[in-house]
């Protein structure tokens, strides 16, 4: 220590003057920065995370987008390691040569252009630094220049720099640099003037890129890079979904759709659209999904986005429509999980349903079929039965089961809500749709969320149990079966494929919508076509145009990734039933089929009744509600008379019928038909008079007569009413 100070007692004055100088110059530039590093930079943290255009991929890693921001600007971000070192050394090289060397400000370059422009006369050489023109970025000139300003420029700088390390400050200057052209950043200039990415720029492209921001009308070469624009409902729904959550697009996205799909998907919707104009089908949409991981493997909300004749940017994957029969294997799904098993019958046969008013299903092609099995109830999509289930399970009970399925477009629309939800006359969207028939193909779990983005094939979304897995498994049985679409639909080709795959078509009430549903183990598709109008789609009152598309689509699929068989359910085996009655097959029965029954039941399966050999010759007996069906056909059968309650099965109670003006009163009448009781024999009373006694089978036809009406059955003291009105 004494050494130190007799060395310090030996310095000269001066010279301890000059130490003292730089000692204390040093200390307070330590301290001005430890100041700086501390005190926030105004602005800094709102530029660090403002917006940049995103690049949208599709999981192949082609260029779907890359959206614009206000006013069509384009501003790409990459990582500074992701532009070529040649490109960021050019651009120190002509902006500011002693970038690494200065804390903010170059003063041997603020002296270097002074002495030169001052030699000139004029400026020749300007000492803005590259962190001095990122301060001008993050707050652009609003006054015109002035010493003050430039100070405070200065000191901005400084500021940048004691907050920032160099590569930081190299970061947002590359990505934030006016490019002119409505062009920010290096990445968005590279792409727009040499359909590059940077890493691609050669030489001398490079060299023209740094000089550009210095006057882009002189530099700028021609524009040459078309952005695309594909996908575009679906890239709208991810930016949505980003701003619902309040967050920040990222400046990249590889997202889950494949490009090769939607493009045939686009060119089918487009090919069948021009071909069926003139029915009115001007719009379509697909929506696909990845049963394992979630992902959206395509949407196109519409076949073409601009087209404006035809609302082309409405989005049909969103849209609301009445699903029609499409929604009808929810419906059985059901049944299965609440008691009705898959051997069951069916009545499609004529039924009303009373209440304030009466409602009368009617089949497609307005015919009955009788007793029918339920997996062809649901293959030919049959109204009727599904109508008769629907009253049998009540229509809250299973609001609140679609609800659970996925269909939040039902929610507050119970008391709108009646029995014709059994033929999908509610209307929901074909996002859920999908979502929804993809339950079966995945043991009975719905998928809480679907995926935009890019999943492995590892990855395991969160899924919510739905039905059982026997019950899906039996529903992917019956919708994948050719032979229970035959009554409603004979052997479509649409339909046939030589891997496992099953479908459901619909179409809505008045025609405005048609609509498929397909499914593999893998992806579920869907398909609607119609027109925004709510217009009739005329001469076409079936599916067979958005099933085939939904074919082809489920054909791509399964060429790329493969298809696996349905899994069998667990507690159930197939064994031989009667194909009319449902029941065990008996040595009576002349035709045979394989149905599931419940290895868990502890019912025994009941041989077949219905057939019964009577003096060498096989008769039919049909339970007592197909009387009125029977007795309108020309059908081989009787009427099982067995006793039971007392029903008058026609007309039901509060019906309403309509009185026939063009026709003369002797041919209209009332079908009073009625079931059961304890005596062969029963009287009818109109309006409390006597009209007559029959014998079984019970039926009477009574005068059509205007006005309010009730009818009541006497049988061995037992007696039922019902009333009905006529308009």
């Amino acid at each position: 220590m004494t050494k130190v100070k007799n060395f310090i007692k030996k310095i000269p004055l001066p010279l301890k003057i000059i130490l003292i100088a730089v000692v204390l110059y040093f200390s307070a530039v330590t301290v001005f920065r430890i100041v700086l590093k501390i005190v926030p930079y105004s602005g800094l943290e709102e530029f660090k995370n403002h917006q940049y255009s995103t690049r949208f991929y599709d999981k192949n890693g082609t260029l779907l987008q890359i959206m614009p921001l206000e006013e069509g600007l384009y501003r790409e971000y990459l990582p500074l390691e992701k532009f070529p070192p040649s490109l960021i050394q050019e651009f120190i090289n002509q902006e500011d040569k002693n970038f690494y060397s200065h804390n903010g400000v170059d003063f041997f370059s603020i002296a270097r252009a002074f002495f030169q422009n001052r030699k000139s006369k004029k400026i020749v050489s300007g000492a803005s630094t590259i962190t001095m023109q990122l301060v001008r970025i993050i707050s652009p000139r609003k006054e015109s220049v002035s010493l003050k300003l430039k100070i405070s420029e200065a000191i901005k700088a400084c500021h940048l720099e004691a907050k920032l390390s160099k590569k930081e400050i190299l970061e947002l200057y590359i990505n934030n640099l006016p490019f002119g052209n409505q062009i920010e950043g290096a990445a968005s200039a590279a792409r727009t003037f040499y359909s590059a990415e940077p890493s691609q720029l050669t030489e001398e492209q490079i060299k023209t890129l740094a000089l550009i921001p210095r006057r882009p009308k002189d530099y700028a070469p021609e524009k040459t890079f078309t952005y695309p624009f594909e996908a575009p409902h679906f890239i709208n729904y991810v930016i949505k979904e980003y701003k619902l959550k309040n967050q920040v697009i990222p400046p990249q996205l590889t997202l889950s759709v494949d490009l090769n799909l939607i493009k045939l998907i686009q060119n089918e919707l487009l090919c069948e659209i021009e071909k069926n104009s003139s029915s009115r089908i001007h719009n379509g949409a697909a929506f696909v999904i990845n049963n394992q991981t979630g992902e959206i493997i395509a949407w196109l909300g519409n076949a073409d986005f601009f087209d404006d004749d035809n609302s082309g940017q409405i989005d049909g994957v969103l849209v609301k429509n009445q699903p029609g029969s499409s929604m009808k294997p929810l419906l059985y799904a059901f049944a299965l999980e609440n008691g009705f098993p898959p051997s069951s019958i069916l009545p499609d046969i004529p039924q009303s349903y009373g209440g304030e008013g009466v409602y009368i299903p009617l089949n497609f092609n307005n015919g009955y079929n009788g007793p029918v099995r339920f997996r062809v109830a649901l293959g030919s999509s049959l109204n009727v039965p599904a109508v008769y289930l629907l009253n049998r399970l009540g229509v809250t009970n299973y609001m609140d089961f679609l609800q659970k399925a996925g269909y939040t477009s039902l929610e507050g629309t119970r008391q709108s809500t009646g029995l014709s939800l059994a033929l999908g006359s509610s209307e929901v969207t074909l996002y859920e749709m999908v979502k929804a028939f993809s339950i079966f193909a995945n043991d009975g779990n719905i998928l809480e969320n679907t995926q935009f983005l890019s999943c492995s094939s590892s990855f395991k979304p969160s899924m919510q149990k739905v039905i059982s897995k026997d019950t899906a498994r039996i529903m992917c049985d019956i919708l994948s079966d050719d032979a229970s679409r035959k009554l409603g639909f004979g052997f479509a080709k649409v339909f046939q494929t030589d891997y496992p795959c099953m479908f459901k078509t619909g179409t809505s009430n008045q025609f405005q919508n048609i609509i498929a549903l397909g499914s593999t183990s893998n992806f579920t598709a869907g398909v609607w076509m119609g027109n925004f109008e709510g217009q009739t789609v005329v001469g076409k009152t079936g599916s067979s145009i958005p099933a085939l598309i939904v074919r082809k689509t489920l054909d791509y699929l399964t060429a790329e990734y493969g298809a696996q068989k349905f899994k069998s359910p667990e507690s159930y085996e197939k064994i031989d039933v009667c194909v009319l009655s449902g029941m065990k097959a008996g040595k009576n029965c002349p035709s045979v089929t394989k149905e599931f029954y419940s290895k868990l039941s502890d019912k025994r399966f009941q041989e077949c009744s219905w057939h019964r050999m009577e003096k060498g010759t096989v008769k039919v007996y049909y339970p007592t509600e197909y009387q009125h069906w029977l007795n309108g056909k020309n059908n081989a059968g009787e009427i099982s008379q067995e006793a039971g309650p007392l029903e008058i099965t026609y007309p039901r109670n509060n019906s309403l019928f309509f009185y026939d003006l063009s026709l003369p009163p002797s041919v209209q009448f009332l079908r009073i038909e009625a079931v059961g009781g304890s005596s062969p024999t029963a009287s009818l009373y109109a309006d409390g008079k006597f009209v007559c006694e029959k014998s079984q089978p019970f039926y009477w036809n009574i005068p059509l007569e205007k006005g309010n009406h009730f009818v009541t059955v006497e049988c061995n003291g037992e007696a039922k009413t019902v009333s009905y009105t006529v308009k």
